[in-house]
Order: C-alpha cells, then structure tokens, then sequence
C-alpha cells in the first residue's frame, strides 16, 4: 500500500509538470500517453486534482485549476514585496520616495512563462549576448548583470559574456555559439530584436531559457521574460514636464538617440504625442543623435546658430544628449539661469551640469537595474518556477528644486540625487548600491579571469 501510494503521488506531480510544461492546459488523453499512465488510473488522479481545486477538467481538456492560479497569484506578490524593498534599498535612503509617475495605458494582466526544463547535473551556465558597448549606460548594464551573477556563485557554473560591436550578423552568431558551448540560460540586448528572433527561437527549441533586455520585443521574437523600462512613459513624462514648464508656448528642440533602437523610437514617439497637444508649442527640429554627447554638443550648436533665443526648451531622451546640449549652450554664451530648461537623467555629469548652470531640469534613470532583474528571473525559470513574461523595472523621475508642474511632481531633487564624489560617467539607476564607482568595479564570478568585468575601461 505504500508503494501504490507514493506510485499515485509522483503520477499526480507528473500530471500537474506536463500542463505547466504545456502552458496551463492539455488534453488528458495526450499526457496519460506522456506520462505513461493507464487510462484508468490517470482519470482517477485527474479528479482528485480536480476536487482540491489544483485543476479543472471539461470535456477530457485539463486546464490549471483557481488553487493553483492562488499560488500563482501569492508568488506575484511576493515577488511585487521583494521588488519594492529591493528598491528601497538600492536607494541608500531612508527619505521621502519619489511620487510615482502613473502610465495612462491600462494595466495589462500578469502573463507568467512555465519553467525552463533543464538537467540537474550540474551547475547553471548562463550567457549574455549584449548588442554593442557604444556607451557608459551599456557598461552599467554588463555590472548589474555580473553582479547578479556573482551573488549566484556556487549555483553557476560559468557566466560568458559576448559583444556584438553593433553587427545583427555578429550577435546572431554570439547567440549560437553561446547556446552551442550548452548555456542552460540567455540573456540578450539586441538593436534590433525582430533580427535575433530566428537564433532566439533555435536557442528555445533546444530547452534554453531566453530572457530579452531592455530592447523591445515583438511577437516574432520568442522569449521566457522580457526586462526593461517603460520607454513610453519616460519620453510621455519628459515632454509634459516641458510643456508644462513652458506653459505650452515656444519653440522647442528633440534630442532623439539611435534611429534604429526600440527604446529611442517609443520615447519620441510618446514625446510627440504629448508636444501635439499643446498648440502653442513648436517642434524647430528633431535630431538623431546615436546617444553621442559629442554629436548632441554639434548638432545643438548648429541650432543655436540658427534659431538662436527662439529655442525655449530642449527635449532630450537621455542624459548623454542632455550633457552635449548644456555644453553647447555654455559655449555660445548663455550664462547661469539663462539655458533653457532640458530633460535628461541617467549620467552623473548631466546632473553636475544642470545644477553648476542653474538649468531647470525633469531626469528619469533609465535603470541599469534591468540587468540584476533579467538574471534572477532567468535564474527562477530554470529553478523550476513561473515567472513573468513582462517585468517593468520602475524609473525615478528627478525634478530641480522648485520645478515641479501641475501634472510632474517627484520628491527627488537633483541637488539630493547626484554624486559629487563619482565620476562623471557615473550611471545611476544601477542598482549596486551607493557606493558602486564603474571605475573601481571589479567583480568574482564563475567563469571571470582576474576578477575583472567584461565591460571596457576605455568608456569610462
């Protein structure tokens, strides 16, 4: 009798693996032939689950039952508590929060990804695929995602890390050759992810778990989770900052980043938005500007020239164009309190500059955070849980003292949140504490050589 027991026990475990494995619901006929298990005996343990509520049977379909959803939902909880103490403390302060800027899109319901099936043999090999290190935002998001792993440490057997130096061609064959060396896990930054969507969805049927970061995702590209930032309501809440600021009147300039990546195209395009319901706001030039300090310092030059004092505002997506804008403008002469209001964030030097200029500014981190996010969900997956399909890494929106508008407010100040003592190329948002300097960091993981990270020096 034991033995039938426990018999009927590990056939139940097996019933309710094979639907999570086939996303939440499957033909009983098909998992009693899985599973191997008499048809009899299968339908029997089929309505016992059913009874306790684990899952629901109609018409020999079986779906996840509410107690299971119950435990789902408890887990999302706990993961939402864990997240906001998590950013508690990567804050370093116990000061009044932020007020959070609320997205105008409905919220969309939770979808969770079934675990990863893996072997158990031996410790996690994780990769990361990162698109290019253009920049000292990128080196940020290679830390967090090292740090996280170095916390893994005896649960990894290696983490490898490859840059792609901005070739789709390149990464594709990055994504290959990591799944090829038996990455149980995938982290990947693409450009461009419609271009990765075939290697991605080779590295999915071969049962690696694939968690997409920061760049945007379509339904074309196969993934377990999706990390970032909500670009829509970072670019939204920079340019109703502004037109707020300028009560809806002027000429104002657009710094967009790279023409060809998923973050600067949703930010102008929410920006727009917001610019076109202000009639009295005119949008004097939109400039690409790859996420260049140096080209931003040309380009708004050259819209100095030309527009001279008709430029009332300067929307920036990220802090690399607003520190090459305020630049611009101290050379052509504008003194402390005359360079028009700017938004930017991100980058320690735009802070330094904004305050030394007296240029009121809105900022939001674009947090390097994602990365410790992307590795604990991968690392959940192939633990054998769900996890979220979309995870929102939440951004600070960081206000001049006193520049608050009737629709942007924020509790941090840019005098409180920028860091004197760090270098300019400081990417906060990071999520490692306040005493991460990306110029002293060095980092011991599985698989590291001198304990140095695979990001360049040379950036910073």
């Amino acid at each position: 009798m034991p033995e039938a027991s426990q018999n009927g026990v590990d056939a139940a475990i097996g019933i309710l693996c094979a639907l999570a494995a086939a996303n939440g619901s499957a033909r009983g006929s098909v998992l009693a032939r899985q599973l191997n298990i008499p048809r009899a005996s299968f339908h029997r343990i089929a309505r016992v689950l059913a009874d306790a509520g684990l899952l629901t049977i109609e018409r020999g379909l079986l779906r996840v039952g509410p107690a299971c959803a119950a435990f789902i939902a408890a887990n999302a909880a706990d993961l939402a508590r864990q997240d906001a103490r998590r950013e508690q403390r990567a804050r370093g302060r116990n000061g009044p929060q932020p007020v959070p800027v609320l997205s105008l899109e409905p919220e969309a319901p939770l979808v969770l990804s079934p675990p990863v099936q893996r072997r158990r043999s031996r410790r996690l090999r994780i990769g990361f695929s990162n698109t290019s290190m253009g920049n000292p935002w990128r080196v940020a998001l290679v830390h967090s995602i090292e740090h996280a792993a170095a916390n893994l440490d005896d649960e990894i057997e290696w983490l490898r890390v490859r840059h792609a130096g901005g070739s789709r061609k390149q990464q594709v064959a990055d994504i290959q050759a990591l799944v090829d060396e038996g990455v149980d896990g995938l982290l990947v930054s693409s450009t461009i992810p419609d271009a990765v969507a075939e290697a991605v969805a080779g590295a999915m049927a071969r049962d690696v778990a694939v968690v997409l970061v920061e760049r945007g995702v379509s339904a074309e590209v196969p993934h377990t989770s999706f990390v970032t930032a909500d670009d829509a309501v970072i670019g939204r809440t920079t340019a109703l900052w502004l037109a707020e600021t300028l009560k809806g009147e002027g000429g104002v300039v657009l710094l967009s980043g790279r023409a060809d990546a998923v973050p600067a195209q949703l930010r102008l395009v929410a920006a727009r938005e917001v610019f076109a319901r202000f009639p009295g706001i005119e949008i004097l030039d939109t400039i690409w500007t790859d996420w260049e300090r140096n080209r931003a310092r040309r380009s708004v030059s050259e819209a100095i020239a030309r527009w001279g004092d008709a430029i009332a505002g300067v929307w920036c997506d990220s802090g690399q164009q607003g520190v090459g804008s305020i630049e611009a403008f101290v050379e052509a002469g504008y003194g402390p309190g005359t360079i028009p209001p700017h938004t930017g964030g991100d980058i320690n030097l735009c802070y330094k500059l904004a305050i030394r200029h007296q240029v009121r500014m809105v900022a939001t981190d674009y947090p390097p955070a994602m990365g410790l996010r992307a590795v604990e969900a991968l690392h959940a997956s192939l633990s054998g849980n769900w996890v979220p399909r979309f995870i929102d890494v939440p951004s600070d929106v960081v206000l001049s003292r006193g520049a608050a508008t009737r629709s942007v407010r924020s509790n941090l100040v840019l005098d409180d949140h920028v860091r004197w003592d760090l270098p300019d190329n400081l990417i906060l948002g990071s999520g490692l504490g306040p005493s991460y300097n990306p110029r002293a960091f060095r980092i011991r993981y599985p698989g590291n050589v001198y304990n140095r990270s695979a990001a360049p020096q040379v950036l910073l």
